[in-house]
C-alpha cells in the first residue's frame, strides 16, 4: 500500500478530538492539514501516490445526525488511522475526549495517537498540583511510558526561549508522523518547493537585470544618430516592456509579493533614469522615456500602497513630453533622412495608453468622474484617427475605450450610462470581427457580453442578461474549439459559463440548469488546477466557482424529502469548505487584498447559510450556533472592507444583506434584541442606498426582505400590530418592482408569500 493513500480499512487519515473550548485551534488546524500539499520531491519519489494528507475527521464537524453517538463516535475512530489529541487544560478534564481516547487505544492503535498542545503546561493534569497541565490522565502510557508523552506544542515560543513550537512547526511535526518520515525530511523537501518560489521572484529579478543591460546599450546607441541606431534603441525598449508584463504576469499568476515587485521597481526606476535623463534632445529619446514612464506607471497603479503615489508624476511627465512631441517641427537631421523622429500616429497610440493610465490612476484614487472623462477622450482621439486612416487598428482601440467606459460608469454605480457604452462597444467589435479574422476580437467581443449582462442584471434586465450571457458562452467556446491548448481561452470559457450559471438561476430560476453550468465549469477547473497548481488567479476561479456551486445545492435542500434536502446540505457543506481553504490561502499571500477579502467574507456567509438550513432541518443547537458564529466572521470581515472604502455601494449592499441574515438566526436563538438591532442597521444602509441617485431597483428587493424579517419578530414578541405594519411595507415595494418588472417570476412569487403572510397576521388578534 503506497504511503501517500490512506491505509487500507481506514476512511480518514486522522480523527481530531478536542475540547469544546478549543474548537477555533481544532478546525484552524483541521484546515492547515487538509490544504497542506505533500512537496513535489516526496511524491516523486513513487512513495506517496496522494498530494494531501487528507481527509481529517474533526469530532464536531463532521458528524452525522444519529440517535446513538457514541455508536456514531466508535465508527468514526474505527475508520481513522491516527487520533490527533488536542490537549489542554479543558481537554485534561473533559470526558469526552477521555472517552476517544480510550477507544482508540481498544482498538489497538495507541502508537498512532498525536498528542498536540493548544493551551497550558505539557504535564499530566492534576486540579491540585498541575492545574494548567495539559495532558488527559488517558494519554499515559502510550509507546510503553509511564510518564507524559511526547507532543508537538501549538502555541508560539516566547522571547525568553520557553514555550512551545508555533503552529507551522507542529503542523510539521503532526504531518511527518502521519507521513511516517522524520521532520528533518519532511523540511527539507518543504524547502525545495519554498526555494521554487523564491526563484520566480529571483526570474523578475533576472528580468529587471536584463532591463539595465539593454539600458546600458541603448545609452551608447544614443550618440548615434543613425537610422540603424534607433532601431536597436526601439529593440531595447521593446525588450523593457516586456520585462515589465512578464513582472506583472508573474503577480497576478503566481502571487508575487508586491514589496518584492516594488524593490525591483526602485532599482529599476534608478537605472532608467540615468538612461533616459531629462537633458535629452533626441525626440526619440523623450518619446521612448514617455514610453517606459507609462511602463512603470501601470506596474506602480497595479503594486498599489506606497508605489501608486509616484503614479501622478509620471504621468505629468508623460503628458509634457507628448505635447512637446506633437508640437514641435522636423529638424534638418530628419529631412535629409539622417534622423529620424515617431511620427504622429505612434504619439497617438502612446497618447491612448496615457489616458488608460490616467483612467486607473483615477479609479484607485476614487476620482470616478475623471476615470470617465480620461475614457471619452481616448474615444474621441480613436475616432478621429480611424477616419483619418482607416486603419483597423484604430477601430478596436475605438471599441475597447467605449468598454471602459462602460466599465467606469459601473463602477460609478451608472448602469444606464454603462450598459449604453458596452453596447456600442459590441457594435464596433462585430464591425471589426467582419472586417478582419483576429482571434483576439472575438475575445474582446465575449468580454463585452459578459460586461453587459453583469450590467443588466443590476439593473433587473434578466432576460437580455441572460441572451448576452449565453452569446458570451458560445463565443468562449468557439474560441476553445480553434485553439483546445490554449489555457488563456479555457479559462476564459471557466468564467463565462459560471456567469450562465448565474444568469440561468437568476432569471429562469432553473437550479438544475444552472448546476448544469457549473458542473461544466468545473470539469475546465479541474484541468487547469491539476496542470499547474501555483496559477493563483486559476485557484480564485475555482473557489468563487466552488461557492456557486455551494449556492445551487444549498437552494435545492429546499426540497420537501429531508434525506434528499440533508444530502444537498452536506454536498454544498464540501463544496464551501474546499472554497474557503483556497480563499485562506489566497488571502495570506495577500493580506491587504481588499477582492479576496471579499471572497472569504461571501463563503463566511454561506457556511453560515448551510449551517443554519441544517439547524432547520433538525440538525440541533450547535449547527446553531455554527451559523452565527460564521455571520459574525462575515460581519466582521464586511465592516472593514467598508471602512477602508466607505463610499462603495456594493460594500453597503453586501453588510445589509448579511446582517438581515444574522438577524433571522438571532432570532432562532431568541435573542430579541440583537435581532432587532441587525435589522434596524440593515435598514439604515439600504434606506441610503436606495434614496441615493444611483439607486438600482433590485436593491428595494433587499429593504422589502428587512421589513418581512421584522415581522416575523414583532409576531414572536407577540406585537401584531407592528408585525401588519411591516408586512404591508414589504409588499408595497414588492409590488412597486412587479409594476417595473411584470415578467420576473422572482417578485411575483415574493408577493404571493407576502400576502400569505399577511393574511396569517390578520387572523391573530392584535
Amino acid at each position: 500500500m503506497p504511503v501517500g493513500e490512506v491505509s487500507a480499512g481506514y476512511k480518514f487519515r486522522a480523527f481530531i478530538s478536542y475540547s469544546s473550548s478549543d474548537r477555533s485551534a481544532a478546525e484552524k488546524l483541521q484546515r492547515a492539514l487538509e490544504a497542506y500539499r505533500i512537496p513535489k520531491p516526496l511524491r516523486r519519489s513513487g512513495v506517496y501516490q496522494n498530494d494531501r494528507v487528507s481527509p481529517i475527521f474533526r469530532d464536531r464537524s463532521d458528524l452525522r445526525a444519529s440517535a446513538d453517538l457514541g455508536q456514531t463516535i466508535r465508527e468514526a475512530l474505527e475508520s481513522s488511522e491516527y487520533l490527533i489529541v488536542l490537549c489542554s487544560p479543558a481537554a485534561a478534564t473533559s470526558q469526552w475526549v477521555d472517552r476517544e481516547i480510550s477507544l482508540f487505544k481498544e482498538l489497538g492503535r495507541s502508537d498512532n495517537i498525536i498528542a498536540v498542545i493548544v493551551r497550558g503546561a505539557p504535564a499530566v493534569n492534576d486540579p491540585v498540583r498541575e492545574p494548567q497541565g495539559a495532558f488527559p490522565k488517558a494519554l499515559i502510557g502510550l509507546r510503553g511510558s509511564l510518564t507524559e508523552p511526547l507532543a508537538a506544542d501549538i502555541q508560539e515560543p516566547a522571547a525568553d526561549g520557553r514555550g512551545g513550537d508555533g503552529f507551522n512547526l507542529a503542523k510539521l511535526k503532526i504531518v511527518a508522523t502521519l507521513l511516517r518520515i522524520s521532520l528533518a525530511e519532511l523540511t527539507q523537501r518543504q524547502a525545495e518547493v519554498d526555494r521554487r518560489q523564491r526563484r520566480i521572484a529571483q526570474v523578475i529579478a533576472a528580468g529587471m537585470l536584463f532591463l539595465t543591460v539593454v539600458a546600458g546599450l541603448g545609452a551608447w546607441i544614443a550618440f548615434d544618430r543613425s537610422k540603424v541606431a534607433e532601431r536597436r534603441l526601439q529593440s531595447a525598449v521593446d525588450s523593457a516592456a516586456r520585462q515589465i508584463e512578464a513582472t506583472v504576469s508573474y503577480r497576478d499568476r503566481y502571487g508575487v509579493p508586491s514589496d518584492v515587485i516594488q524593490e525591483l521597481l526602485r532599482f529599476a526606476e534608478v537605472d532608467f533614469g540615468k538612461l533616459l535623463s531629462d537633458d535629452d534632445t533626441s525626440p526619440m529619446l523623450v518619446f521612448q522615456r514617455a514610453r517606459l514612464n507609462l511602463e512603470f506607471a501601470e506596474l506602480f497603479n497595479l503594486v498599489g500602497d506606497e508605489s501608486q503615489q509616484k503614479v501622478a508624476p509620471l504621468i505629468a511627465e508623460t503628458a509634457t513630453a507628448l505635447d512637446r512631441l506633437e508640437q514641435r517641427f522636423p529638424s534638418a537631421f530628419e529631412w535629409v533622412g539622417l534622423s529620424s523622429a515617431p511620427d504622429l500616429a505612434a504619439i497617438a497610440m502612446l497618447r491612448l495608453k496615457l489616458f488608460d493610465v490616467q483612467g486607473q490612476e483615477a479609479i484607485y484614487a476614487g476620482k470616478l468622474n475623471e476615470a470617465v472623462a480620461s475614457a471619452a477622450s481616448s474615444i474621441a482621439l480613436s475616432q478621429a484617427w480611424l477616419v483619418k486612416t482607416g486603419d483597423l487598428s484604430w477601430l478596436r482601440d475605438l471599441a475597447q475605450g467605449h468598454c471602459r467606459l462602460g466599465a467606469y460608469n459601473y463602477q460609478w454605480g451608472k448602469l444606464e450610462a454603462s450598459a449604453a457604452s458596452y453596447e456600442i462597444c459590441l457594435e464596433t467589435t462585430k464591425s471589426l470581427i467582419q472586417k478582419r479574422h483576429n482571434p483576439a476580437d472575438r475575445g474582446d467581443l465575449m468580454a463585452a457580453l459578459s460586461s453587459l449582462a453583469t450590467t443588466l442584471v443590476e439593473m433587473d434586465r434578466r432576460f437580455d442578461a441572460l441572451s448576452r450571457q449565453q452569446e458570451a458562452a458560445e463565443t468562449a467556446n468557439a474560441l476553445v474549439s480553434a485553439e483546445p491548448q490554449n489555457t488563456q481561452y479555457q479559462r476564459t470559457e471557466l468564467v463565462t459559463l459560471t456567469r450562465l450559471g448565474d444568469m440561468v438561476l437568476s432569471v429562469e430560476m432553473d437550479v438544475v440548469g444552472s448546476l448544469k453550468r457549473y458542473e461544466q465549469a468545473l470539469s475546465i477547473s479541474d484541468k487547469l488546477t491539476r496542470s499547474d497548481f501555483s496559477r493563483l488567479d486559476w485557484q480564485r476561479d475555482r473557489s468563487l466557482l466552488l461557492e456557486r456551486l455551494a449556492s445551487a445545492h444549498l437552494r435545492l435542500a429546499d426540497s420537501g424529502d429531508t434525506t434528499t434536502s440533508l444530502q444537498n446540505l452536506r454536498q454544498a457543506d464540501h463544496y464551501v469548505l474546499d472554497a474557503l481553504q483556497i480563499a485562506e490561502r489566497l488571502l495570506n499571500s495577500d493580506p491587504f487584498n481588499q477582492e479576496r477579502l471579499r471572497d472569504r467574507s461571501v463563503l463566511e456567509e454561506r457556511q453560515g447559510q448551510v449551517a443554519f438550513a441544517t439547524y432547520k432541518r433538525g440538525g440541533g443547537t450547535s449547527k446553531l450556533e455554527d451559523s452565527a458564529r460564521w455571520y459574525a466572521k462575515a460581519i466582521a470581515d464586511r465592516r472593514a472592507m467598508l471602512k477602508g472604502d466607505p463610499e462603495r455601494s456594493f460594500y453597503k449592499l453586501d453588510l445589509g444583506v448579511i446582517l438581515i441574515q444574522f438577524g433571522e438566526v438571532a432570532m432562532a436563538r431568541r435573542e430579541s434584541e440583537k435581532a432587532e438591532r441587525s435589522l434596524r442597521e440593515a435598514l439604515l444602509l439600504l434606506d441610503e442606498l436606495t434614496s441615493s441617485k444611483e439607486a438600482q431597483p433590485i436593491w428595494l428587493r433587499e429593504v422589502a426582505k428587512v421589513h418581512s424579517t421584522l415581522a416575523n419578530l414583532y409576531q414572536q414578541q407577540g406585537r401584531i400590530t407592528d408585525a401588519r405594519a411591516e408586512i404591508q411595507a414589504a409588499i408595497d415595494l414588492v409590488r412597486k418592482l412587479r409594476e417595473m418588472f411584470p415578467d420576473i417570476a422572482q417578485y411575483r412569487q415574493d408577493e404571493e408569500y407576502l400576502i400569505g403572510k399577511q393574511i396569517d397576521l390578520s387572523k391573530l388578534p392584535g
